[in-house]
């Protein structure tokens, strides 16, 4: 009787196991059909606190229990204008289904020309301001756009430098199965 409760129990161990590897690998695999590089050693998010175009502040560490889509851009920046159509339709598909699509205009300007060139090209999702770029060197930003997803335990999962297609079926279903996890 102990013989055959230890092979149950082993199979149920191993059993998942091969689950919890399998989501991972299936992670892995959306992160490389979308050019996402993995965040190896997942560490925490820098904490931030930003004020938005709305004018209210917005804490990462606040935010825990989400997934977090983390944008770092600027107005003068072509390849960030190349993406934000793509952006917008997925701030459009998941805001609200526990998915906060949030962006930083690293402008040095300020916030009106950011504004003016949210107005003129009509998009929705929110914006918080760094002018100064503080935020650049906590989160290792070498270059704009860099776009960080961030798991619900507040951890850097996977890091994309330079422009994506964020509404493409890979990117809906890395987000879906990163809303779906517990």
């Amino acid at each position: 009787m102990r013989l055959v409760r230890f092979f149950l129990n082993l199979g149920i161990f191993l059993t998942i196991a091969c689950l919890a590897v399998s989501a991972g690998a299936k992670e892995d695999s959306l992160f490389s059909k979308i050019n996402i590089q993995p965040v190896k050693d997942k560490k925490k998010a820098p904490d931030l606190c930003l004020v938005g175009l709305d004018g209210k502040k917005v804490e990462l560490k606040g935010l825990k229990g989400k997934v977090i889509f983390l944008n770092f851009w600027a107005t003068w920046c072509g390849p960030c204008k190349e993406e934000m159509p793509s952006m917008e339709a997925l701030h459009k598909e998941f805001k609200e289904k526990g998915f906060v699509f949030l962006t930083i205009s690293v402008d040095y300007a300020g916030i009106n020309p950011v504004k003016e060139f949210m107005e003129k090209q009509r998009y929705t999702f929110p914006v918080l301001i760094d002018q100064k770029g503080e935020t650049l060197d906590p989160f290792e930003v070498k270059g704009i756009p860099t776009t960080f997803i961030i798991d619900k335990k507040g951890r850097m999962i996977g890091k994309a430098s330079g422009p994506r297609n964020w509404r493409s079926p890979e990117v809906m279903s890395l987000v879906n199965q990163l809303i779906a996890e517990k």
